[in-house]
C-alpha cells in the first residue's frame, strides 16, 4: 500500500501579472506552512506596489463561499533593483471540513493594456495579440498576460480551465507589427485549438428600480439576475412577470446593474452602464420577451485579459504536512 509522504517541500515562483493571483490553496488532507515569501522588482526605473493576502473561505454548508481577507501587506512600493521580504518565518495555512486557506498576491504597476483579440497557433505556439490601447512594447521586452479566455473545440481535452495562461508565466515579445499588436511564443498544445472570446461576466446584483420603462407599461424593474455576452452585446434580464413585449423600450440607470468579470479574476464588482457607455441615458428596445425574461442589446465588449511589462516576480517556500 502506498503511503503519502508526511512532509513535502514546495517552491512557488511566478511573475506578478495584472490583476489578482491566487498563488496557493491548501489541498485536501494537508496543512501547510509558508516558510518564506519574497517579491522582487525586476523592471527598469519602475516603482510598482504589491499586496499580499491570506484568504480564508468557508466551506460549511450554511456559510459556503463566505470569505475573510487578511492583508499581510497592502500596496507596499518596491524600489528598482530591490525586493520585499513578505514572510520570513511561518504562516500556517489550514484545510478543514469548514474552511480553506489560500494566499493571494496582486500588484499595481504602469503600462497595463486591455487585450481585445488573440490568435493562437497550437502547433507552433505563435500568438498574435491585439490590444485596445497602444502597448508600447518593443522586440525583446519581457511581459506578462493575464486572464485571457478561450474556448477549446470540439471538446475540452481534459483541460480544467478556460482562462490562460495557467500557470502564470512571462513571455518575450518577438515582433511588433504595429502599435496595437505584438507577437509572442506561448508554447505549443498539439491538437488542442483555442479560440479567443471576450471576458466572462457574472451577475452581482442590481439597485432597486434599476430599469425604467420608457415605452410600454409597468416598472420600474429590479432584475433578479442577468447574463451578458460580450461578443454579441446582448444582455438577458430576468424580471418575473414583467409584462413587457417586443418593441417596448426601457432605460437602465447608470451604474445600477452589477457584474464581476474574468478580466480581474471576478474580484471587483462594477456597476453598468457607465456614464461613458453608448447606452447611458438611451432608450433600449426590448427583444425576445418571455413571461420572466427579456433581451437588451447593450453593445459588445470585445476585451478579455490584460498585458503589461514584467515588473515583479514572486517566490515562496511552502511546507505541506499530510493530515491523513
Amino acid at each position: 500500500m502506498a503511503v503519502a509522504p508526511l512532509n513535502k517541500f514546495l517552491t512557488v515562483a511566478v511573475p506578478v501579472a495584472p490583476g489578482e493571483q491566487t498563488i496557493y490553496t491548501t489541498p485536501t488532507g494537508v496543512s501547510a506552512i509558508v516558510l518564506y515569501a519574497q517579491c522582487a522588482n525586476v523592471g527598469v526605473g519602475t516603482f510598482p506596489t504589491v499586496t499580499f493576502t491570506h484568504r480564508r473561505k468557508s466551506t460549511s454548508a450554511r456559510t459556503v463561499g463566505n470569505t475573510r481577507n487578511i492583508r499581510v501587506i497592502k500596496d507596499i512600493e518596491i524600489p528598482p533593483n530591490d525586493s520585499l521580504v513578505i514572510i520570513d518565518g511561518r504562516l500556517v495555512l489550514e484545510r478543514t471540513a469548514i474552511i480553506t486557506d489560500s494566499i493571494v498576491i496582486s500588484g499595481q504597476q504602469e503600462g497595463i493594456v486591455d487585450i481585445d483579440g488573440c490568435e493562437y497557433d497550437e502547433n507552433t505556439g505563435i500568438t498574435i495579440v491585439s490590444t485596445l490601447q497602444a502597448h508600447n512594447f518593443q522586440v525583446g521586452d519581457e511581459i506578462t498576460m493575464s486572464n485571457l479566455r478561450f474556448t477549446c473545440t470540439p471538446g475540452n481535452y481534459g483541460l480544467t480551465t478556460s482562462i490562460f495562461p495557467n500557470p502564470q508565466k512571462s513571455f518575450i515579445v518577438d515582433k511588433v507589427p504595429d502599435a496595437n499588436t505584438f507577437v509572442t511564443d506561448s508554447g505549443i498544445s498539439l491538437g488542442i485549438p483555442h479560440t479567443f472570446v471576450p471576458a466572462a461576466h457574472t451577475f452581482a446584483g442590481a439597485d432597486t428600480g434599476a430599469i425604467t420603462v420608457t415605452s410600454g407599461s409597468g416598472g420600474p424593474f429590479t432584475p433578479t439576475t442577468a447574463t451578458y455576452d460580450g461578443a454579441t452585446g446582448l444582455m438577458v434580464v430576468t424580471v418575473p412577470n414583467h409584462g413587457l413585449t417586443n418593441g417596448n423600450t426601457v432605460r437602465i440607470t447608470d451604474e445600477s446593474i452589477y457584474f464581476k468579470c474574468s478580466t480581474d479574476n471576478f474580484v471587483e464588482k462594477k456597476g453598468y452602464p457607465r456614464a461613458t457607455d453608448p447606452i447611458s441615458g438611451v432608450d433600449i428596445t426590448v427583444q425576445n420577451a418571455t413571461v420572466n425574461t427579456f433581451t437588451l442589446d447593450v453593445g459588445p465588449s470585445p476585451t478579455g485579459g490584460r498585458a503589461a511589462p514584467l515588473q515583479m516576480e514572486f517566490i515562496c517556500s511552502i511546507l505541506e504536512n499530510s493530515t491523513t
